[in-house]
């Protein structure tokens, strides 16, 4: 053969051998950027599946503990104990039970002083409404027409007793325990000084119906709402005891059934009269920052937890509604066969309680996930 073809024909050969062993170009994916001297081979891997959206996991759940069975009652104040070991509740007609909390045996701390019946017969409505001092050792009812305010040891032996001269709508105990508030359809706020037993002030306004009266956490300020001749809030100084602030919230903001503050002072928590969505208020721009809206009407009573990551309210609409603050989702809801009335969490955070008017009290375990 010739050795010019011979050379030819084992140059080809050489040069399909060196082809066949060089590696193969890298696939890069569309959403890659091709690299122009890659130092090792580029992978793409294609999915088998396409990733599930998960649902959000509920911050917490409830279960059901005890149903405390009270026909015919009006429950309107819960409270717990700072120890954790009792539950308070006042009805409408001046009856205060407490509750052992293993056991959830009553204990009458006082009795009704009147019957709904006999009310409604008679047209009468009283109003009877407590409230607990921050170490327990208090308890404070104010009841009737007159405002008749007394206060007890947890014995039931009486401290003092004076009269509001009007019916009371809100006691009010500020987070040292020192000074007890109160208001109601009379335009003045009394406050009492409960290490003296005497009073120390009488806040007075040209606006009556005072439906509110809360602390802000610092105990600082006082804040009032004035339901007559107009919605009205107030924010009284309790070093002073002098007005340092009045405001309106405008018609799209109603009057509420209860206001709370938030930990930090900053907003406030309102469960509307005319409204069924809670609104909380940046106490600073007087603007609403965030609404809470299944509610189908108004909510009586609302609470925190003790972290504050949960909002409890009950409703007129025969539900008690468990909130996470910070998405405003409605998580849970629990249905009763009347208006769900007032509402507690303990101090621990570990259960709720709520009044369902005409039946009882209902306890639930707060579970958190």
């Amino acid at each position: 053969m010739d050795k010019c073809l011979v050379k030819t024909v084992t140059l080809i050969m050489l040069i399909t051998i060196l082809s066949a062993c060089e590696p193969a170009a890298a696939v890069v994916p569309p959403t890659a950027t091709a690299l122009s001297e890659p130092t090792m081979p580029l992978i793409y891997v294609r999915p088998t599946s396409v990733p599930a959206i998960s649902t959000p996991i509920p911050p917490a759940s409830l279960e059901k503990v005890i149903a405390l069975d009270l026909p015919d009652s009006f429950v309107n104040t819960i409270i717990f104990s700072r120890d954790n070991h009792t539950l308070i509740t006042g009805d409408l007609n001046g009856e205060v039970l407490v509750w052992d909390r293993e056991t959830w045996e009553k204990t009458t701390f006082l009795p009704a002083r009147s019957t709904h019946a006999a009310d409604e017969a008679a047209n009468i409505s009283y109003w009877g409404t407590l409230a607990l001092s921050p170490d327990g050792n208090v308890i404070v009812q104010a009841y009737g027409d007159n405002g008749d305010v007394t206060g007890r040891d947890r014995e039931g032996k009486e401290l003092f007793a004076f009269s509001y001269g009007a019916r009371v709508y809100s006691v009010e105990i500020s987070p040292d325990g020192r000074f007890l508030a109160l208001g109601g359809l009379d335009s003045k706020i009394v406050i009492f000084d409960l290490k003296t037993q005497q009073p120390v002030a009488t806040l007075l306004s040209d606006h009556t119906f005072i439906s509110n009266l809360v602390f802000s956490p610092d105990g600082k300020m006082l804040l009032a709402n004035y339901r007559r001749p107009e919605h009205l809030f107030t924010m009284w100084d309790t070093t002073s005891w002098q007005a340092a602030d009045t405001f309106s919230l405008g018609a799209g903001i109603h009057v509420p059934h209860d206001m709370l503050f938030s930990r930090d002072g900053k907003q406030l928590a309102l469960a509307n009269v005319l409204d069924p969505e809670i609104q909380f208020l940046d106490l600073a721009t007087r603007q609403s920052v965030k609404e809470f809206h299944e509610h189908s009407r108004t909510s009586y009573q609302i609470a925190f937890s003790p972290d504050e990551s949960l909002l409890a309210s009950a409703g007129d609409d025969f539900t008690l509604r468990l909130w996470d603050v910070e998405t405003s989702v409605n998580f849970k809801t629990i249905r009763t066969i009347h208006e769900a009335g007032a509402v507690a969490f303990s101090p621990d955070g570990t259960l709720i309680a709520f009044s369902v008017w005409g039946e009882g009290i209902q306890v639930w375990a707060v579970i958190f996930n």
